[in-house]
């Protein structure tokens, strides 16, 4: 419901874009979207081999033990 002392008069679109949506250039080529993927995988592979060596250090001391109890049982 408008009351009538609102005024609403729709914009005529005029074809202009806004700064902020004109097309910008890439910043990437090829060799920069290669880069980066490369670094990605990287990245992954370093954190997984982090992710392990933290469990490993993190884990239970197995010292002693025969290698058929180095995993925890059922009452662990």
């Amino acid at each position: 419901m408008t009351l009538p002392t609102d005024e609403f008069t729709p914009e005529t679109p005029s074809g202009d874009l806004v700064h902020w949506m004109e097309p910008g250039r890439a910043q990437l080529g090829v060799a920069g979207v290669s880069t980066a993927a490369v670094a990605v995988f990287a990245l992954g592979v370093v954190a997984a081999f982090g992710a392990l060596a933290a469990f490993r250090w993190l884990a239970p001391r197995r010292d002693g033990l025969p290698p058929w109890k180095w995993r925890r049982g059922a009452l662990h």
